[in-house]
């Protein structure tokens, strides 16, 4: 058989071994930097995978905040007094509500992932009656109607209501939320003054 004659340039190639370790090295270095950079693209892919999922947990926080609103800047002589809100997340949420700010959060990629909102308006986690339950023992029986209000100041009254809005209550994100305006009346003296509050509840 025949010996093949090889090109010049690879017999040179075979002659300096100093040739063979730069190539090699070179070859090393393009597939670290290969490396490198399919690490930055995945890198970018999970940070926007985070962003996506942050502003999807705020539009759910602003969807709620402006639906509680809405029915707090109503005038209380207005006829329509109430609202609904249903969730509209595409991925597992936990909500949370307390008289003065909304509170979502969830897990993405093993972190916690949270989104805050505060209200604008006097809110309350209780539903009509468990509201005047509450005035009632607070206050000698007296619900905070119209016909029954309590008998304190103001100062008083929003110390007591601030008990109740201090606390978080848990939204279920599976169920309407409930929104309605209502009035708590006070009488100091002869005088007769009206709290307006916005009760969230399920």
């Amino acid at each position: 058989m025949k010996n093949e004659i090889l090109p010049h340039a690879i017999q040179d190639m075979f002659r300096d071994r100093s040739g063979w370790i730069e190539f090699t090295l070179s070859k090393a270095a393009l597939m670290i930097t290969s490396i490198i950079l399919l690490a930055a693209f995945y890198q970018i892919g999970a940070d926007f995978s985070d962003i996506q999922m942050q502003r999807q947990l705020d539009s759910e926080a602003i969807g709620l905040k402006t639906s509680i609103d809405d029915i707090g800047s109503i005038s209380p002589d207005s006829i329509r007094q109430n609202s609904t809100y249903s969730f509209n997340s595409e991925y597992p949420v936990d909500a949370f509500i307390s008289g003065e700010y909304i509170r979502f959060e969830t897990t993405h990629r093993e972190q916690t992932i949270h989104s805050v909102k505060p209200l604008t308006f006097r809110t309350i986690p209780l539903n009509e009656t468990e509201m005047r339950t509450f005035l009632s023992n607070n206050f000698n029986g007296q619900p905070g109607t119209f016909e029954h209000p309590l008998i304190t100041d103001t100062p008083t009254a929003l110390e007591v209501i601030s008990i109740v809005g201090s606390q978080e209550v848990m939204l279920n994100t599976g169920k309407i939320v409930h929104i309605e305006k209502t009035s708590i009346y006070l009488k100091n003296d002869s005088e007769v003054n009206r709290l307006e509050v916005v009760l969230v509840h399920q």
